[in-house]
């Protein structure tokens, strides 16, 4: 691990978290463990295999980052590689920082356009469930938006 995309922070009482760089290969694997706790996850998606690229739309700069989940759990979780992607996810990083904090929810988000998404939107609201939940756990890890 890079040691500018992980760092620590103190809260104010004190506790020690772990915070990640926003859009890093750090993050994206945090997210991959994360993923791979969630049972409704897995039940939802045992007979799902996706890939997901994430990008900002407005920091070119940054490498796109994506996930592989083969029967529910997560396989890869890094840098695009240039394998085909299912699904493609992208907004500004205001757009992000709200979707992430739940300003705005996953669904409300995609519906309004706020998050740009490439891929089948009839495989998308079949697993709305699941995928409302993928990104509330994009936004449970710990991200400095800082970047």
């Amino acid at each position: 691990m890079s040691s500018d995309a992980l760092m620590v922070k103190v809260l104010s009482a004190g506790t020690l978290i772990m915070v990640a760089k926003f859009m890093s290969t750090e993050w994206i694997r945090l997210v991959g463990k994360q993923w791979d706790t969630h049972p409704e996850i897995q039940k939802d998606l045992k007979n799902f295999n996706a890939t997901w690229e994430y990008y900002i739309e407005d920091r070119p700069d940054i490498p796109h980052v994506m996930l592989f989940c083969k029967a529910g759990k997560v396989i890869y979780a890094g840098p695009s590689d240039g394998r085909r992607r299912d699904f493609i996810m992208w907004t500004s990083m205001d757009h992000w920082q709200k979707i992430l904090s739940g300003e705005i929810s996953g669904k409300s988000a995609l519906m309004t356009r706020r998050l740009k998404f490439k891929g089948s939107m009839m495989t998308a609201m079949k697993y709305m469930t699941p995928f409302n939940i993928h990104l509330n756990i994009l936004g449970e890890i710990p991200v400095d938006f800082d970047i």
